[in-house]
């Protein structure tokens, strides 16, 4: 497909590749730091976040079970002070309950969680459970006091001076609490401070990356827009460039979707020639007939597409040329290029004519032979007939006569309409014709001349009547009448050898292809001029039997029936092969008209 491209410095397009990679290595490397980074923020936030709420239980918990300790101490005191100044059952009942709370605490400050978390709490173990086994032993000791009895406030007083001592270690624990509290709060101040800074200098970091991103991109993105508008431009220039070439080309330029053969373009030349508007109908019959042509053949090499299209006064242009896949303006589409090729085939045609009456000449003395042999009959059957008349002879025997001179007439009238159907100027339009008839009608314009000549000639044309080719009966007649005048001249010339000359034309048929074969055993075709045996005047004949322009013509012919013919020495003698497309409704070779 035909496609314009831009810059094609491969330099160019190297470094523009490494650019691109580069450029794309830097997004994503800022891209995966930015992600990182945030990624690395969240897990700090939150983990200030853990560690913060983790000081504060600690110091919620920690001091709350010193203190609770402290206060149980001093209520139990102060129930044993009240208990020794008046020891009634109440007072006294309260001594227990206080005493029991009071040793339930000092177990809650060393085997607790929150008790653990108290400064060097461990040291004290041992005192507190002391304390705690004394505690016991006054519970137990409560129970024999009565409840006024002498004794008893000396006792309580006693149960005082013995817990003094607890008083100072509850009161140490809590003062060392307090100051580890002290120091927790300004940790959890540290904390929140950094737990300012670092997000902040960590959001500033995934700031600036976003920014060189953001940077980076668009200065890509502007690079990439300035190419973008350079390579535009440079392709409307191409694109004008183009369309003025085509306008400007002296052959028929039509551009077409091969999707639904809708016309895109025309050039002036091509407006001339059918019509300026694109949606004529004459365009969509003119682009069936040239795709019919290159879907028959599928490469469609030049000359290979053939058309013919009458002008408003009624002359007839023949354009002759190839056909394309190319991108227009951004879509596929077809491009038909066909030269107008009136002149030259004006001049085919007349060349043509000119072998056409050529043979005829040659033939002049066969084609007077033939004619004089249905004249002799008519002679002799009239002279008889006369004779009848005359001598009063039955009615049937004079008609049997004229009968017979009937019969003669209808032959010598076949003679001069094959003579003259051979020598009027072919048509320039092609149209569907029986082969078979085609075939025969050459056969019987030489027929005369083989047998003249003594040269058999064998006939195997194994075609149904209704079988039908495109193209121009009279101009393919001549071809077979050129490869049937050739074998009998090439045959002539060898008069005298042992083996008799033989010729013979065959025609078989095969899927949609029509074979076409022309046998002689007259030695073959030289070497010399094998190759350019279908060129113009390449002749073995003398110049003033042969000009060389017969297979040059009889070629030219049948390429136009989207046709082949070639050449090859098979045996004692030359065949030549003619291939041809059968026509059909949905495989039509014509011109448009």
């Amino acid at each position: 497909m035909l496609e314009w491209y831009g810059r094609s410095n491969p330099f160019y397009s190297l470094w523009n590749r490494s650019v691109r990679l580069g450029s794309r290595v830097i997004f994503a490397s800022l891209l995966a730091v930015t992600v990182g980074l945030f990624a690395a923020t969240m897990m700090l936030y939150s983990s200030l976040i853990q560690q913060r709420a983790l000081l504060a239980v600690t110091v919620r918990t920690s001091g709350w079970v010193a203190y609770q300790a402290q206060l149980e101490y001093v209520k139990a005191m102060a129930a044993l002070e009240h208990a020794s100044h008046d020891s009634k059952p109440e007072a006294l009942q309260q001594v227990v309950l206080r005493l029991e709370l009071l040793s339930s605490r000092l177990a809650i400050l060393y085997e607790s969680e929150e008790g653990r978390m108290l400064p060097d709490i461990e040291s004290y173990v041992p005192t507190l459970q002391a304390f705690e086994a004394r505690l016991d032993a006054l519970l137990a000791a409560a129970e024999g006091i009565a409840p006024g009895d002498a004794g008893t406030a000396s006792t309580l007083r006693t149960w005082v001076n013995d817990l003094v001592p607890l008083g100072v270690l509850l009161q140490k624990l809590l003062m060392t609490s307090v100051a580890y509290n002290e120091e927790l709060y300004a940790r959890e101040r540290e904390l929140s401070t950094t737990t300012v800074v670092v997000p902040i200098v960590l959001i500033f970091l995934c700031g600036s990356a976003l920014v060189s991103i953001l940077l980076v991109q668009a200065a890509r993105d502007r690079r990439h827009l300035r190419e973008a508008l350079a390579a535009r431009a440079e392709e409307s220039v191409t694109r004008r460039s183009l369309r003025a070439a085509l306008d400007a080309m002296p052959a028929v330029i039509v551009i077409f979707d091969p999707a639904d053969d809708r016309v895109s373009y025309v050039n002036p030349a091509a407006a001339e020639l059918v019509d300026g508007c694109i949606e004529h109908f004459a365009w969509a019959q003119f682009i069936t007939a040239c795709k019919e042509q290159m879907s028959a053949r599928g490469e469609v090499p030049w000359g290979a597409i053939s058309a013919a299209v009458t002008l408003p006064k009624g002359e007839v242009a023949s354009l002759r040329g190839a056909a394309r896949e190319i991108s227009w303006e951004g879509r596929n589409r077809v491009m038909l290029a066909l030269a107008d090729t009136t002149k030259i085939r004006d001049a085919e045609l007349q060349v043509m004519q000119a072998a056409k009456l050529a043979t005829l000449g040659e033939m002049a003395s066969a084609i007077a032979h033939e004619l004089n042999q249905p004249l002799a009959v008519i002679n002799m059957a009239a002279a008889n007939a006369l004779r009848l008349v005359t001598g009063g002879a039955e009615p049937a025997a004079v008609v049997a006569k004229l009968n017979r001179i009937a019969e003669q007439v209808e032959r010598a009238r076949r003679i001069t309409d094959q003579v003259r159907r051979h020598g009027r100027m072919p048509a320039q339009h092609a149209v569907p014709f029986a082969l078979r008839a085609a075939i025969l009608n050459a056969i019987g314009f030489v027929a005369e001349q083989y047998r003249l000549a003594g040269i058999r000639l064998e006939i195997a044309v194994d075609l149904p009547p209704d079988l039908l080719v495109r193209g121009e009966q009279t101009m393919f007649e001549q071809v077979i009448v050129n490869l049937l005048v050739n074998s009998r001249d090439a045959l002539v010339e060898l008069d005298g050898r042992e083996t008799k000359p033989l010729a013979r034309i065959a025609a078989t048929t095969h899927a949609d292809q029509i074979t076409v074969t022309v046998d002689d055993n007259a030695g073959g075709i030289r070497a010399d001029i094998m190759d350019r045996l279908f060129d113009p005047f390449t002749t073995t004949k003398p110049a003033d039997k042969g000009t060389g322009l017969g297979l040059a013509l009889s070629r030219t012919v049948v390429r136009d029936m989207q046709g082949t013919i070639d050449a090859a020495n098979l045996g004692a003698g030359a065949r030549f092969t003619i291939v041809l497309p059968v026509a059909g409704d949905t495989n039509r070779r014509g011109m448009v008209a």
